[in-house]
């Protein structure tokens, strides 16, 4: 019986290669050698699949899963449960542990049957030959492809050991909706790991490879019912489960439980992978790599199962959150929120908007707007006490002032005549300003914005105008809130980032940041602006802003021409907290200025943040 079998396997395949070579006469001029093609299409040892990796928050929870086309968390062998392996050896193939890739007595079936049919109708692959199509091959049902099919499948049996080729296997099987791997297949349709599924929720996964639209649980779950009672039957005649658990296993009922795919702040997404361009261009070993380079080498990061860790504060972003869309009711005013934690000079909350969906449009670090006011305190009072050593209480003249067609005027066209630093400061008396910022000289005070490292700035903006916020672009909330952290780091300056870490999934860190603080201005003059920066919530433009909960509180509003932008830039013990205020599309805010809703979004938020 034997001999009759290995000739009819033999006979197999050199039918096999009859019908492939004639089907590859045409190609002849394309020939290539059979060691070249086959270690092409073959070479499995150092084989990754694609794997989704997760974001976290501050907390360690999960906030996102970033994807390839395949859907998939990973799983070592020794971490994919027996009965798992058990449930596909018994099914899909009995002799895994004993046959070399290709199964002779499966294929001399299957080849009877397909004779008998004209064309290739059943299928007698094992395992490996499985994992040689999923990995390198179609599905189409050729001569040619099953050739190549049994070529591969030999090489891989060469090269892995059998527990690697189960591993790539059960992690590459495609179990329908957009999923792929045991792991994922567990977490989407039960929502808890494949380690806490019973033999009965096994059984059901194992059901769906097969065919996965046919036994699809989510639209016909009777037919994979059927064949995961089948799955079960043949674990127990293979004596991977006793009969005692066969006959509770068919007894359980089973309930699915699909994880619903919701996205807690889908806002920080794009800001996270953004960040992480940087993050890798900062490494040593990429160093050199073009903008290009670093997309693609970012994309990869991301489909290999990595952990990026964040500084995101869950309570923080939710308080943020409600105070955009609480203190901003109408249809077309947006606001956006930056909260960094100036002690550690993480980022804990960004807010790009009212409700801006996955990979949106972010104002919180996309917009560029004109600063108004909000700049004075960086490009014209830091320098200007830092060049000439002022106090709060020095003077300055406040009188109307002209450079060539250039005359600014104060709000409300208010004339002034000599006044302190901290009144010009907490008035927001844009004369002093600019009178300010000529004195110390354009040039000069321009230097002290180069540690902030300001993304839009052009040789444009070196102009008087400037010093009350006339930019050719402007900045984002992200970047002038950021620059702001300097005042509560006595006059040093470490650009804040929102991700903590990038470690691989056995916790060993592949990235974090390494950058140094750079002095902008001396702590003497950080502590005269902070006298003036309090002024401004004490006894001018930022009243509104102060409650009970810090024992320091300043800040600096902003207001640009015609109303078009409202910032407030505060600083409390704890935090700096940047509010931006306005349309997308440029217009007047002044039926609602009165209301200050940028002192009273950050105020909202900072009461929060103080209560912890």
């Amino acid at each position: 019986m034997n001999q009759k079998l290995g000739l009819v396997t033999v006979l197999l395949l050199l039918s096999i290669v009859f019908f492939s070579f004639m089907g590859l006469r045409n190609e002849h001029e394309n020939y290539i050698p059979f060691q070249k093609a086959i270690s092409s299409l073959a070479q499995v040892e150092n084989m990754k699949l694609a794997e989704n990796s997760r974001l976290l928050d501050r907390n360690g929870d999960f906030l996102y899963e970033f994807k390839s086309n395949e859907s998939r968390i990973y799983l070592d062998y020794n971490k994919i449960p027996a009965p798992v392996r058990q449930a596909f050896i018994a099914t899909e193939d009995q002799d895994f542990i004993q046959h070399h890739g290709i199964d002779g007595k499966a294929i001399a079936r299957a080849f009877i049957t397909n004779s008998t049919a004209g064309s290739v109708q059943q299928g007698g692959s094992t395992i490996t030959q499985q994992l040689s199509r999923n990995l390198f091959l179609t599905h189409e049902r050729t001569y040619d492809r099953k050739l190549k099919e049994l070529l591969i499948s030999y090489r891989i049996e060469q090269q892995l050991s059998k527990e690697r080729i189960l591993e790539l296997y059960i992690n590459s099987i495609y179990f329908q909706n957009g999923v792929y791997g045991i792991e994922k297949a567990s977490r989407y349709y039960f929502s808890k790991p494949v380690g806490s599924l019973s033999v009965a929720e096994t059984a059901l996964l194992a059901a769906i490879p097969n065919n996965p639209k046919l036994y699809n649980p989510l639209t016909n779950f009777e037919n994979t019912l059927k064949r995961q009672k089948w799955i079960l039957l043949k674990m127990k005649e293979q004596g991977y489960i006793t009969e005692a658990t066969y006959e509770a296993s068919l007894k359980q009922h089973i309930k699915l439980n699909v994880a619903q795919s919701v996205v807690p702040y889908p806002e920080i997404v794009g800001y996270v992978k953004e960040e992480l361009l940087s993050l890798l261009a900062a490494a040593p070993a990429n160093k050199g790599l073009t903008a290009d380079k670093l997309l693609v080498k970012r994309d990869q990061l991301l489909t290999s199962g990595v952990i990026v860790e964040t500084a995101l504060d869950p309570k923080l972003q939710k308080v943020a959150v409600r105070a955009v869309n609480s203190r901003l009711p109408y249809n077309d005013v947006e606001g956006s929120v930056v909260i960094i934690d100036h002690v550690s000079k993480q980022i804990v909350s960004i807010v790009g908007g009212k409700n801006v969906a996955l990979e949106e449009f972010n104002r919180a670090h996309q917009a560029k707007r004109q600063p108004g006011s909000s700049i004075k305190p960086l490009l014209v009072y830091a320098p200007y006490v830092e060049v000439f050593g002022a106090k709060s209480h020095s003077p300055i003249s406040a009188a109307r002032i002209c450079e060539g067609n250039y005359c600014p005027n104060n709000y409300g066209r208010a004339s002034y005549g000599t006044v302190s630093l901290k009144k010009a400061m907490a008035s927001s008396i844009n004369t002093a300003a600019v009178r300010a910022l000529r004195k110390t000289g354009v040039n000069k005070a321009f230097s002290y914005l180069q540690p902030f490292n300001f993304s839009s700035l052009t040789r444009e903006d070196y102009q008087l105008a400037s010093a009350l916020g006339g930019f050719s672009k402007g900045f984002s909330p992200l970047e002038l809130t950021s620059a702001y952290t300097a005042f509560s780091s006595d006059g040093t300056y470490v650009k804040p980032r929102l991700i903590t870490s990038v470690k691989d999934k056995n916790g060993k860190v592949l990235y974090a940041w390494k950058e140094q603080p750079v002095s902008v201005w001396s702590e003497k003059t950080n502590n005269v602006m902070r006298e003036m920066l309090q002024a401004v919530t004490i006894s001018g433009t930022a009243r509104d802003a102060r409650f009970k909960g810090s024992t320091y509180i300043g800040g600096k509003t902003g207001t640009t021409n015609d109303v078009r932008d409202l910032w407030f830039i505060g600083l409390t013990d704890h935090y700096t907290a940047g509010v931006w205020v306005g349309r997308d599309t440029p217009s007047s805010l002044r039926s609602i200025e009165s209301e200050s809703p940028e002192v009273m979004i950050w105020r909202d938020i900072m009461i929060k943040a103080h209560q912890n």
